[in-house]
């Protein structure tokens, strides 16, 4: 399923990356990511894009959404449970950490901004089985030939992860 983004959605997700990331002083190589060499151009512009596939599901499902308002693993990235994962890779996998919620459920965006394709989903929960489980890191990896397709999502028992509390 394709989903586009906005000129202006695209330019919003770029100056909440530079302002996100010049208040909190994080640097590329901070102890949370999982690639470290990037310049602070490619860390910006990699944040950006991120929140960008955020923004093409909360498109896809009409959901409002603000970038970095989850910068932690405390809440949804969209909706009420839903953990998007992008991969710039249109073959890329989805990876999972420790710190993803249980609860949520993991939807996988491939591409680059303006048009993503959003991939799959599968629940966290399935995605943490041992079978994902990377042989040298402490991640999960789903291949996408693993995921469900998107437009299953809204007819499944993990609907609810869709619609925040207030659109119940």
């Amino acid at each position: 399923m394709i989903s586009r983004i906005s000129r202006a959605q695209e330019w919003a997700c770029i100056d909440k990356a530079r302002q996100r990331i010049e208040e909190w002083k994080f640097e590329p190589n901070h102890v949370s990511r999982v690639e470290r060499d990037k310049s602070l151009m490619d860390y910006v512009a990699q944040t950006a894009e991120s929140w960008a596939a955020e923004w093409a599901v909360a498109n896809y499902y009409s959901l409002p959404y603000e970038p970095g308002q989850s910068n932690t693993k405390e809440k949804a990235d969209v909706g009420e449970g839903l953990e998007v994962k992008w991969s710039r890779h249109p073959e890329g996998n989805l990876w999972i950490s420790d710190a993803d919620r249980n609860e949520d459920v993991a939807i996988l965006v491939a591409g680059r901004t303006p048009l993503f394709t959003i991939v799959g989903w599968i629940p966290v929960s399935i995605a943490k089985r041992d079978k994902y489980r990377h042989s040298t890191q402490d991640k999960w990896i789903v291949s996408q030939i693993n995921l469900q397709p998107i437009e299953t999502l809204e007819r499944s028992s993990f609907a609810p992860a869709i619609r925040l509390m207030s659109n119940v």
